[in-house]
């Protein structure tokens, strides 16, 4: 799913905890720790262009970085130990998971699958890509929705 799309959606299912900008955070925080940097860079570097670039062209890190923050393995041992750390549950490092358990269904194989067992397996779900324009009306569709009944306090 889009960043926009996960921030949106972190911020609905948290709109009621006074964390909710932190879990919103946390919602986008694997999109920007991956393609975020890169989308910076490139920014920077005058070498932006619309539409997902070949997979040949990106940098070895972004992998790196998109296994690392898109993995549900690292998401639940890094909730634990927070909890180890701390002995309470922080509770807007959930985005985090939801972000992940939302982009299995919605990534597929065609570009950035995503890797939700690593580092214990490389098994990927061949899902629907996010940017496909009936799941993006649909999604849109879903987020305004939602949002109307959270303003109308239906929610």
């Amino acid at each position: 799913m889009d960043i926009f799309a996960h921030g949106l959606w972190s911020y609905a299912i948290f709109q009621n905890k006074k964390y909710v900008w932190w879990a919103a955070l946390f919602g986008v925080l694997p999109d920007i720790l991956s393609f975020g940097i890169l989308f910076v860079m490139n920014m920077i570097n005058g070498n932006f262009h619309r539409g997902p670039p070949a997979l040949n062209t990106l940098p070895k890190w972004l992998f790196t970085a998109y296994n690392l923050t898109h993995s549900f393995v690292l998401f639940v041992a890094v909730f634990f130990a927070v909890f180890l750390i701390t002995k309470n549950w922080y509770l807007p490092l959930l985005a985090w998971g939801i972000h992940i358990l939302i982009d299995v269904p919605t990534h597929s194989f065609r570009f950035f699958p995503t890797p939700f067992l690593w580092p214990i397996s490389d098994y990927m779900f061949n899902g629907i890509s996010w940017a496909t324009p009936w799941f993006m009306l649909l999604n849109y569709g879903s987020l305004a929705i939602v949002y109307i009944l959270i303003y109308m306090k239906k929610i």
